[in-house]
C-alpha cells in the first residue's frame, strides 16, 4: 500500500494533471462525506459516485479509516454486507401496491394467517393504503415505520419501505416545499436540445430559507441538485437497455422562499446513451434532490433532504419525426404496409380515444396473421402498447379488448 501512496503522491504533482487530480480529489472527499449523511440515498448516493471513481478512491478511504480506528472492524462489514441498492428515489401513488388486489400478497397472507404477527401487518398495511388514499401522508407514514419495526424479517418489507418511502416525500410535497422537475413537451426529436426546469414552491404558512456550505476558489459550494437520469430503450419484442447517469446543477447557497412563491432554475438535459441506436425511442426520466445544511423557519431549523418529482421525456428518431404530425395516420400507414418496428413506433405515440382504436386494430391485426411468426409478432406488438400478455391466441385478446371497451362504456354512462 505505500508503493501505491507513492506512486498516486508523484501523480498528484504533474504539473501538467494538477488542476484534474484537485478536480477528482474534491469529487472524491464529496462522496465520502455523503457516506455519512443521515440519509440512507444520500449514502448510497456516495457509494455509487466512489464505485464509479474506481480503485483511486482506495487510499483516502483507507486514511478515513484509520483515522477512525476501524480497520479490523470495516473488513467485517464486508464481509456481511448485503444491503441492498436504492433502485428508485421517487415513488409515485400508482406505483404502491394494494394488497387487496395483490393476489400473490394475499396468498402468503393467508399461509401466514395463523401468525397473529403477520395477520397484524396485513390488517395495518390495509389500513396504511387507506390513509394513502385519503393523503393522511403523516398517518400511514407512523404506520409504515411500525411495520417495519415490528416485523423486519417480513417477506413484505419491500411494501412496506416503498410504502414509507412514499409518504415521506409526500409530507414534505404537501406541507413545506413542493419540488418537481417539470419540462415543456414530452416528445423531442433526436438532437433536439432538451431544457428541464427545477422548482421549489414554497407550501408553508411562512417564509422559508434553505441554505448550503459556501464556497471557496479551491473547493466550489453553494446549492447542489443531483439529477438521478434514467434512459431506457425498449425493442417492441420485448428486449430493452437501459443507460444510468447522474447530472449535477450548482446554484447560490442561499435559497429564500416566501409563502405562496417559488424558486425556478433551468437544466439542460444530456439524455445520450452509452448505448446508441437511431432506430430506438429513448424513455428518459429525471428525478433529482438537493440536501440543504438547513431550512429554516418560523425561528426552527429543520434538517431534511427535499425530493423533487420527477419528468419523463420521450425521443423520437430522426427518421421517424414526421409520426409527431399526425400519429394516427402514421400507424394506419404502418399497419396496412409498414415495417414492426414502425407499427411499434408509431402506437407509442397514440394518446386516449386513438390509443383505444390502435388497440382494436393490433388485435384485428393478430387474428389475420397466418403463420407463427407474423402472429408472434402481432402479439409482441399488442404487448408493448397495452402492457397485458396474452400470447398469440387471437380470442384472448379480442375477450379482454371486449370487456375493456365495456368497462370503459360503463364509467362514462356514470
Amino acid at each position: 500500500m505505500k508503493c501505491v501512496t507513492a506512486a498516486l503522491a508523484i501523480f498528484f504533482l504533474l504539473p501538467q494533471q494538477e488542476d484534474e487530480a484537485a478536480k477528482k480529489a474534491r469529487r472524491i472527499d464529496r462522496a465520502v462525506g455523503w457516506l455519512s449523511n443521515e440519509d440512507l440515498e444520500v449514502r448510497e448516493m456516495g457509494r455509487k459516485e466512489l464505485v464509479a471513481i474506481g480503485p483511486e478512491v482506495v487510499p483516502l478511504l483507507e486514511k478515513k479509516v484509520a483515522e477512525k480506528g476501524a480497520t479490523e472492524l470495516v473488513q467485517m462489514l464486508r464481509h456481511f454486507d448485503k444491503t441492498p441498492s436504492i433502485a428508485e428515489a421517487w415513488v409515485a401513488e400508482k406505483e404502491l401496491k394494494d394488497i387487496e388486489v395483490d393476489e400473490e400478497f394475499r396468498k402468503a397472507a393467508g399461509k401466514l394467517s395463523k401468525s397473529d404477527g403477520e395477520k397484524y401487518l396485513y390488517v395495518k398495511y390495509q389500513e396504511a393504503m387507506a390513509h394513502v388514499r385519503h393523503k393522511h401522508y403523516q398517518r400511514a407514514f407512523d404506520l409504515a415505520s411500525a411495520l417495519i419495526s415490528f416485523e423486519p424479517s417480513s417477506p413484505n418489507i419491500s411494501l412496506f419501505r416503498t410504502l414509507r418511502r412514499h409518504c415521506e416525500h409526500m409530507i414534505t410535497q404537501t406541507s413545506l416545499i413542493e419540488a418537481k422537475l417539470f419540462q415543456p413537451k414530452i416528445w423531442y426529436v433526436e438532437g433536439e436540445p432538451i431544457e428541464l426546469t427545477a422548482r421549489m414552491k414554497n407550501i408553508y404558512k411562512a417564509p422559508i430559507t434553505m441554505t448550503w456550505e459556501k464556497g471557496t476558489a479551491a473547493e466550489p459550494g453553494g446549492g447542489l441538485l443531483v439529477c438521478d437520469v434514467d434512459v431506457t430503450m425498449k425493442e417492441f419484442n420485448g428486449a430493452s437497455s437501459s443507460d444510468q447517469r447522474h447530472q449535477e446543477l450548482r446554484f447560490e447557497d442561499e435559497v429564500p422562499i416566501a409563502p405562496g412563491a417559488q424558486w425556478e432554475k433551468k437544466i439542460s438535459l444530456d439524455a445520450s446513451t452509452a448505448i446508441a441506436d437511431s432506430n430506438q425511442l429513448r424513455i428518459v426520466k429525471i428525478g433529482g434532490w438537493v440536501q440543504p445544511m438547513r431550512i429554516a423557519t418560523d425561528g426552527v431549523n429543520i434538517t431534511r433532504k427535499i425530493q423533487f418529482e420527477p419528468a419523463l421525456v420521450k425521443i423520437i428518431p430522426k427518421k421517424y419525426a414526421h409520426f409527431l404530425e399526425r400519429p394516427m395516420e402514421a400507424f394506419e400507414k404502418a399497419v396496412a404496409e409498414g415495417t414492426p418496428r414502425e407499427i411499434h413506433i408509431s402506437s407509442q405515440l397514440l394518446e386516449g380515444p386513438d390509443r383505444e382504436r390502435a388497440t382494436g386494430m393490433l388485435v384485428a391485426l393478430l387474428a389475420k396473421s397466418n403463420t407463427i411468426v407474423s402472429k408472434n409478432t402481432a402479439a409482441n406488438l399488442l404487448t408493448a402498447h397495452t402492457g397485458q400478455s396474452f400470447g398469440i391466441d387471437p380470442k384472448r385478446w379480442e375477450n379482454w379488448y371486449n370487456s375493456r371497451l365495456a368497462e370503459n362504456k360503463d364509467k362514462n354512462q356514470k
